[in-house]
């Protein structure tokens, strides 16, 4: 039990709010059309240009209290990231956007969230969503990402605690046959939730990346589609992995 209250401590004093200036833009050229993104922190308002259109969207970017919204580039395109650093479980949720018929749609979600119970990490994502953007646009995720925390609660890390450690795995899902999850061989990995995303198959495990990587589901939120494995930690930059190329890489390795 000192375990776990030590380790609820620690995640809380551990997390952090990104800071931004109170207006900047980014831009995106999707099909050879650019589009334009400028967020206003202070009057907490994202305004879209593409041409002659644009769109103001309020009550969408901003701080209050421990959460914050704001307009970052997520694998090359405009993404809101939603972090919320007010509980012990902490979240860390991107929203990629796109523009259809000049209207703004959230297309998928990715969550980096650490369970509050037993620090478990949890990196999933769902795409296809096709949500029109508004001002409770984070609502989207919390059909997915209460059911996965749910789920995590069940997970038991205390192997990596005792002495001797133990190496933990915490599921993730799986992709085709291959079974996708977290494994932290030290009480250091849980402590700052850097977890091995790995890959097994046939009785064969294969270290798929020592940084982020997210299972990807369809927006049923119950088929995962690939893994996409961060490759630039900072421009959160993605290589996608399908099924059959996850395998034939745990194969050769």
């Amino acid at each position: 039990m000192k375990h776990v209250r030590f380790l609820a401590l620690l995640i809380s004093l551990t997390l952090t709010t990104s800071a931004h200036a109170s207006a900047y833009t980014i831009s995106s050229n999707d099909d050879g059309v650019t589009e334009i993104y400028t967020a206003d922190m202070d009057a907490g308002t994202l305004t879209i240009k593409q041409g002659t259109e644009t769109t103001i969207i309020t009550d969408i970017v901003g701080h209050a209290g421990q959460t914050a919204t704001t307009l970052v580039r997520f694998n090359g395109g405009p993404a809101l990231s939603y972090e919320n650093s007010g509980s012990n479980t902490h979240f860390e949720v991107f929203y990629t956007l796109k523009l259809k018929d000049n209207i703004p749609l959230i297309d998928c979600i990715y969550s980096n969230i650490r369970n509050g119970q037993n620090g478990a990490s949890i990196r999933k994502a769902v795409c296809n969503l096709k949500k029109i953007l508004s001002s409770n646009y984070q609502d989207t995720a919390f059909r997915y990402t209460d059911a996965w925390i749910e789920e995590s609660n069940k997970m038991s890390l205390q192997s990596v605690m005792a002495e001797p450690a133990e190496a933990a795995v915490t599921p993730l899902g799986n992709l085709g046959n291959v079974l996708v999850a977290l494994r932290y061989d030290s009480i250091e990995d849980l402590m700052s939730a850097t977890p091995k995303t790995i890959a097994s198959v046939a009785g064969k495990t294969y270290v798929v990346t020592l940084g982020n990587a997210y299972l990807v589901y369809d927006a049923d939120g119950v088929t995962a589609s690939a893994l996409d494995v961060e490759t630039d930690p900072v421009a959160h930059s993605l290589k996608r992995l399908t099924a059959i190329e996850l395998l034939q890489v745990i194969k050769k390795n």
